[in-house]
């Protein structure tokens, strides 16, 4: 629902003029009815809209404001530059269904359904303000409302992000022993998949919000920078058939159609993954061995060359003991790039090797 409403939404974010001509209305205690087109004519011509006043002036927050004073609809174009007409009565056929209670609510509905554009109705008893646009609505809350419900979402968000990240650790370590256990993948990728809907969620509130709320919209700019590439790694790595994707994000594809609660789901997201599990206790007992996609994005080459590499050595035990000269014979792989994959093995071993050694002196 989002996207039908993005455009309007941008007009009424704090500080732009329209939100700020429908908080003086709210202040002080009034009601509306905005029909947001550039189609005005046509709509008159239709019998939709009857005349009241042509005004015709350049929008600013205090005409809106002055003219929610009169009875009827305020006609602006589409963008809320300017002001077309007041005190309008709007005609939508009364046989299109509508269930709102209020009259100015009624309207806006019935009038959305029928010409499908923007209309926003302010409620003059509640001080709530709704939104309409052909078969669908929602309401705009005030500030006070949706900043503790944005911190909230990025809150949840930051906190599966983090468990995410700390699951891709626990996986690293496994890899080096060769105990990879499928549960563990499948945990690790719900809860990136969770990491990216929750902030999906949150970024509905920083669209209301606009500028008020950059810092925030860093915050969720970054969760969907990092996230994505290592969640469509770790899909590539443990996909039971290499999948046929050039990047790693375009991995998350393969999860298309899943409702947020399909993520939380571990048998129906390693059916996808391509694994027949009877229960989800089974994922508990199958062992999986990585590819060695995340290896090898972590070195920087190009995706196409990951690839090759990938198809020539199959797995990540098997890269591991690869080296330069065998490296080097892999289609794009020369001198240079070959040293890159070599560091990038070495660095794991070497990371291998500590946690081993950890281990010994903790027993």
């Amino acid at each position: 629902m989002k996207e039908i409403f993005i455009e309007v939404l941008n007009l009424l974010a704090p500080g732009k003029k329209l939100r700020n001509g429908i908080d003086l209305i709210i202040s002080a205690n009034l009601g509306a009815l905005i029909f947001l087109t550039d189609n005005a004519e046509e709509h008159m011509n239709n019998g939709l809209i009857q005349l009241g006043f042509v005004i015709d002036v350049d929008f600013e927050p205090e005409r809106l404001y002055e003219l929610a004073k009169m009875d009827g609809a305020i006609v602006l174009n589409k963008d809320a530059t300017r002001i077309l007409y007041a005190n309008v009565q709007l005609n939508p056929s009364s046989d299109i269904p509508s269930f709102q209670t209020g009259m100015r609510h009624r309207t806006a509905e019935r009038m959305a359904k029928q010409t499908n554009e923007v209309l926003i109705a302010v409620s003059k008893r509640r001080n709530q303000v709704s939104l309409y646009k052909g078969n669908f609505s929602r309401v705009l809350y005030p500030e006070t409302i949706i900043f503790p419900r944005l911190n909230q979402e990025i809150s949840v968000a930051q906190r599966y992000r983090q468990t995410f990240f700390d699951l891709l650790s626990e996986i690293n370590i496994s890899e080096m022993e060769n105990r990879v256990i499928l549960y563990n993948v499948v945990d690790a990728i719900s809860k990136g998949f969770m990491t990216l809907k929750v902030a999906e969620k949150a970024e509905k509130y920083l669209l209301e919000l606009g500028e008020a709320a950059e810092s925030s919209r860093l915050e969720i700019n970054e969760i969907n920078r990092i996230t994505p590439k290592y969640l469509g790694a770790l899909i590539m790595d443990y996909s039971k058939n290499l999948l046929d994707f050039q990047y790693p994000q375009e991995a998350l594809t393969l999860f298309d159609g899943f409702d947020t609660e399909d993520f939380l789901n571990m048998k129906l997201i390693s059916e996808k993954l391509g694994y027949e599990i009877e229960t989800e206790n089974d994922l508990e007992e199958y062992f999986v061995s990585p590819r060695g996609f995340r290896l090898l994005y972590s070195t920087r080459i190009p995706s196409i060359i990951v690839r090759n590499v990938v198809e020539t050595f199959k797995n990540l035990d098997t890269l591991m003991k690869a080296n330069i000269d065998e490296l080097i014979n892999v289609p794009g792989i020369g001198k240079k790039r070959a040293e890159r994959i070599s560091r990038a093995i070495r660095r794991k071993n070497e990371f291998s090797e500590k946690i081993s050694s950890e281990a010994g002196e903790n027993k």
